[in-house]
């Protein structure tokens, strides 16, 4: 077609739009034609209609890069590779990491992750191109890969989410690092101010991706950078923080997410049992826990920091109020519960000049309006009973009948708080006692299983001054009938009489042995050898006192030394009583004596009288009788190794009056039982009357460098639980305490360093344990752990001073105890408590490791007092496993995420680029 020819066309075209002129599309093109020519024109039209063609592609490409980087991220997002969202690993180790590197954090009610990370994510680290479609390598017309990946995270608490980060690309194992990133969820955790909302700590994935489109033999090409906003989420809950994932124990407002259950809930310390409070020392108190990875982290959600109906946690009076609809909360100033100094008058600044700072925390902590490291229990969370005596409960136990616990404590017991054991009774400085289970057999010693005792203490406090040999141990597990040791002297003769004593071949139970010198006879003060002559004599194996004329008082009857010194209460003498001739006024009387050795308190001495001595305490006068009675006399406060116990005529006679003694029997009525089946728990363990624990010291006695008292308990035969669940059990309702110990003294009571250590060694047992148990050997939460203490439901209150001296090498901490005391007041004592005065070294409790108790809380009333860092044990909802289902831990009110842990989320687009 000719130029000319052209311009022609056109302008009769123009001429049909019937609008007398040209168009404007005709125009344009006569314009082009003038300008450019009718050749390039022509030339023009051909090249745009390629370039639409190219266009097309180019667009391609995009859309494929765009579903490469959805498909990329729905990979990312699967609940079995999430952690490759915070990896920081290099795309060239993707494929051969291991799984533990690669592992999900969280943890089903049988502790299993939900699955190992799939081979599909693992192959995007290679950076090559798959199809998009099929995921194969170099196959289909649109492809993409995976060329960089940049993780960022900011630290704790700051704004700046970006400043820590590493960057890794496809071919390269090399790292480009700004800053310390780590991809602990620590730098992801929400803040603990409460005035910053949850997702504040947030943290970035940023991800390129090339793809290319192959059409027609043409490839187009396009790049597509995009960042993601990653936030921790509950593992299990929908899409939300990591406090709430579902719905927030004190805000439901604050969740993020949709899932209406309540998600993370901790069980590990739960404080404020009916209407309880709990105090908080400045602000410096730790609660951590450390994760599957091996990673410590605070304790994110606890169950709920304030209260349901809004009360605030006040650090002007260092303590908060959970459930204070439910009760009154006691005042504050009461000097009883605090211990700080008065708060009232001008003398009481508190915390109004407190500057924010290490010490003191936040402003929000100061204000107290921060979330702080307690854990309160919300008022509609409830949990199993302990139960009593007469109450059904969970985790008390039923003691055997003719088992030396239940002997203490049946109906039938009069014993009052004596029936219960006491450690250290009258405050000694120095005073040291360990126990051990023990579960194989030890040549000379009871056969097991068996709860032993050693009292350590030196000579002076009635000790054996250390646990090497197999005589310092002493059974407290036995029954009845193994412990007694009924004499009925069957086998006493004149051969068998040696000197100024007798021996008798049966030497069982507490009895102490001297060869034939076991019993001494007391016989007007006189040396004989003759069983049928004078005044004492065996007359077809009973004890007769009094035969063959008159006594003068004091003077006639039988001792022997007796070991009660493990028994700590409750050891028991009976005997049965008859007489011939005699009267009421003829009295027989019971003494003992802790003072000598066990043999020179029990010689006849020569001289006439002398066994009339004040060291002899008379702690029993039986009238005569002439039918047979049984006499039971209490040893609860006179035991001490050796203790001596003479039955002797108390009164003076005239004439033949004889009292006759048979069945004479030495009781322990030990206060420890083994069970092939605990309750909760259904496994073996060794159950307890609680005993008072008085590690205290009268320096009013004890002046020069009071040294409080120390227990060790040694849980390497099996796990030891201390009841004080009795409805009638009223010892421990006073916050303070007196020596000589009373029943009401602190259940628990420490000063000058005094402490209870947990300890458990491998092999023989040992009689010098001091290996902590570990961190790992805990039991699931609301099992039975190592050591437990049980309380009652209701009633006054039973108070625990519990002390704990941690040495900065980890000495002295204790792993695996867990408090239930749902009327209890527990104050925990550590270094730079005033007045506790421990020596040594405090360890650095900001450290992972600087903890120095291990274990789980449940109290009334909580008080930390000094350096404290608590490692609470793995104590979710979701650790219950199958215990929660049977116990009804949780009322049917609330529901909860059955998953422990935190994972992840890429949730919003944070920034995108295509080019």
């Amino acid at each position: 077609m000719k130029p000319r020819l052209l311009l022609v066309l056109l302008i009769q075209g123009g001429k049909r739009s019937g609008s007398g002129g040209f168009s404007m599309a005709a125009t344009l093109l006569v314009a082009l034609a003038l300008t450019l020519g009718t050749l390039a024109l022509a030339s023009y039209f051909s090249g745009a209609l390629l370039s639409s063609r190219d266009q097309g592609v180019r667009n391609d490409a995009a859309a494929t890069a765009e579903a490469g980087m959805n498909r990329l991220m729905s990979t990312f997002n699967q609940p079995v590779n999430r952690r490759f969202l915070v990896s920081g690993l290099p795309m060239s180790n993707w494929a051969s990491a291991s799984d533990t590197d690669l592992l999900s954090p969280c943890r089903d009610t049988a502790n299993q992750p939900p699955g190992n990370p799939t081979t599909q994510a693992r192959n995007f680290g290679d950076g090559k191109f798959r199809a998009l479609d099929t995921l194969e390598v170099n196959k289909g017309s649109r492809q993409f890969r995976v060329t960089k990946v940049t993780y960022s995270a900011g630290l704790a608490d700051q704004a700046d989410r970006r400043s820590q980060s590493i960057t890794t690309t496809a071919g390269s194992g090399t790292l480009t690092k700004v800053g310390n990133f780590s991809s602990d969820l620590i730098n992801l955790n929400d803040p603990v101010d409460l005035n910053k909302f949850p997702g504040y700590n947030n943290g970035y994935i940023t991800v390129t991706v090339e793809a290319k489109v192959v059409q027609g033999g043409k490839v187009s090409t396009a790049t597509l950078t995009r960042e993601y906003e990653v936030l921790p989420r509950c593992c299990g809950a929908s899409f939300g923080s990591n406090a709430s994932g579902g719905s927030s124990l004190m805000n439901n407002s604050a969740s993020l997410g949709s899932d209406s259950r309540f998600c993370g809930v901790e069980f590990g310390m739960i404080v404020g049992l009916n209407g309880g409070t709990a105090w908080q020392n400045l602000a410096n108190d730790r609660f951590t826990k450390r994760l599957p990875s091996g990673a410590v982290v605070p304790i994110g959600n606890i169950i709920g920091i304030v209260s349901q109906d809004g009360d605030q946690f006040s650090r002007a009076t260092s303590r908060m109020r959970p459930n204070s609809a439910s009760t009154t909360v006691p005042d504050p100033c009461d000097p009883t519960r605090w211990t700080g100094g008065s708060c009232s008058g001008s003398s009481w600044g508190g915390l109004k000049s407190a500057k924010p700072g290490g010490t003191y925390g936040t402003q929000a902590d100061i204000d107290g309006t921060a979330m702080s490291g307690i854990p309160i229990m919300p008022s509609a969370l409830t949990l199993p009973t302990v139960g009593s005596e007469s109450v059904a409960g969970k985790y008390n136990f039923t003691w055997t009948v003719n088992e030396g616990s239940w002997a203490r404590v049946t109906s039938s017991s009069t014993g009052g708080n004596s029936r219960y054991p006491v450690l250290n009774p009258p405050g000694a400085s120095g005073y040291k006692y360990r126990f051990r289970t023990r579960t194989t057999a030890v040549t000379g010693l009871a056969a097991p299983p068996v709860v032993e005792v050693c009292n350590e203490s030196p000579l002076a406090l009635g000790g054996t001054n250390g646990c090497s040999s197999a005589g310092n141990w002493s059974s407290i597990s036995r029954g009845i009938a193994p412990v007694d040791s009924i004499e009925t002297f069957t086998t006493a003769s004149g051969a068998a009489w040696g000197g100024t004593a007798w021996g008798n071949s049966i030497a069982s139970g507490p009895w102490i042995d001297g060869g034939i010198s076991d019993w001494f006879e007391i016989d007007r003060n006189t040396v004989t050898q003759n069983t049928s002559a004078d005044r004492v004599r065996v007359v077809n194996g009973e004890l007769q006192i009094g035969a063959g004329g008159s006594m003068t008082a004091l003077q006639n009857g039988l001792c022997r030394a007796v070991n009660l010194s493990g028994n700590l209460g409750r050891g028991m003498l009976s005997f049965d009583q008859r007489g011939s001739g005699v009267s009421a006024g003829d009295e027989l009387w019971v003494q003992v004596t802790t003072s000598g050795s066990a043999t020179t308190a029990c010689n006849s001495p020569s001289a006439t009288g002398s066994n009339i001595t004040s060291q002899w305490i008379t702690i029993a006068k039986f009238p005569g009788v002439t039918a047979d009675t049984r006499r039971v006399v209490s040893l609860a406060d006179y035991q001490a190794n050796p203790m001596r116990i003479r039955i002797i005529n108390g009164t003076a006679t005239s004439g033949t009056r004889t009292h006759i003694i048979d069945d004479i029997n030495a009781s322990l009525s030990d206060w420890c039982q083994y069970a092939a089946v605990s309750p909760a728990s259904a496994a073996p363990g060794f159950h307890c009357l609680g005993p008072q624990f008085n590690l205290t010291v009268d320096d009013s006695v004890w002046t020069s460098n009071p040294v409080g008292g120390q227990v060790y308990i040694d849980a390497s035969g099996g796990p030891t639980s201390f009841y004080y669940t009795r409805t009638d059990d009223l010892r421990g309702n006073s916050y303070s305490y007196v020596n000589p110990t009373t029943g009401a003294n602190p259940v628990v009571a420490v000063d000058n360093g005094g402490f209870i250590r947990l300890v458990k060694c491998a092999g023989s047992p040992s009689t010098n344990c001091t290996a902590p148990v570990s961190e790992t050997d805990v039991a699931l939460v609301g099992d039975p752990d190592n050591l437990n203490f049980f309380g009652r439901d209701t009633g006054t209150q039973q108070v625990v001073y519990f002390g704990v001296v941690n040495t900065s090498s980890g000495t002295g901490r204790i792993s695996g105890v867990w408090f239930y005391m749902p009327v209890g007041y527990f104050e925990l004592k550590a270094y730079n408590c005033a007045g506790y005065d421990p020596p040594g070294t405090a360890p650095n409790i900001n450290l992972d490791d600087g903890w120095i108790l291990n274990g789980r809380i449940w109290t009334q009333h909580f008080k930390p007092c000094g350096d404290i860092h608590i490692r609470v044990p793995p104590s979710s909802a979701s650790n219950l496993g199958a215990v929660a289902a049977a116990s009804q831990l949780l009322s049917e009110s609330i529901t909860y995420v059955p998953w422990t842990g935190t994972d992840w989320v890429a949730r919003a687009v944070t920034q995108s680029r295509t080019y």
